[in-house]
């Protein structure tokens, strides 16, 4: 359960991701095919669109902490694994752009092309059109369920790594203090920050288990 529920969000190797294309690689008939193959192709550009305008705009904050205000004593610099988790959110925020830009390349070419939709199942299904066994149904290629949800994953990471760098910058402001006099504006900022975080963060996970929905639980609906 609580694997499923973590693999079901933002990374969604599982329903959100793997059950579409199953169903669109094992429809009843021609025309069914193509019409949940259409829908896939226009409802992943669409999110590729929004993952590269997202990751654009986390690269650029990312790129101006910089001109940051100095919170540490005399202006010193910021410590260096503060710096090494941001240069790392820049890359993997680069890396969401440039996968989410050449999906969407990939997408539009494909889709030029006069049999389009089922090129597009062609590669969903693995270059290889694997079956299961039991059933005899197509079995989605596992590294293109994965690859198609890089751009999202690379933008998670980066916002990680943003994250991470701000704790330590806040809290490395108050590593030089001694224990009398440690209650300065340096901690209270530190102090303040991680509070806001955190709740932030419980917010997120409780908005995140609300939208959870086990694929076993959507037929007893109908």
């Amino acid at each position: 359960m609580v694997i499923h529920f973590l693999s079901s969000g933002i990374f969604a190797p599982d329903a959100t991701t793997y059950g579409p294309i199953e169903m669109l690689l094992n429809a009843e008939d021609r025309e069914e095919r193509d019409r949940l193959t259409e829908k896939w192709r226009d409802n992943k550009l669409s999110e590729l669109n929004f993952v590269g305008i997202v990751a654009a705009l986390l690269t650029g904050c990312l790129t101006s902490t910089g001109s940051w205000p100095r919170i540490l004593p005399n202006g010193a610099e910021s410590p260096w694994p503060v710096r090494t988790s941001w240069y790392c959110g820049i890359i993997l925020s680069l890396m969401s752009i440039l996968t989410a830009a050449g999906q969407t390349i990939r997408l539009h070419r494909l889709s030029s092309h006069r049999d389009a939709l089922p090129h597009i199942r062609h590669l969903l299904s693995g270059l290889k059109g694997r079956r299961k066994r039991s059933s005899r149904r197509i079995k989605p290629g596992r590294a293109q369920v994965y690859t198609w949800q890089l751009p999202v994953m690379f933008l998670a990471m980066g916002v990680l790594c943003m994250v991470i760098g701000m704790f330590m910058l806040v809290w490395s402001a108050t590593w030089h203090l001694h224990k009398q006099n440690w209650w300065d504006e340096n901690a209270k900022v530190a102090v303040t920050f991680t509070i806001v975080a955190f709740c932030s963060i419980l917010v997120f996970f409780a908005g995140e288990v609300s939208l959870y929905s086990p694929s076993n639980g959507v037929d007893s609906l109908d």
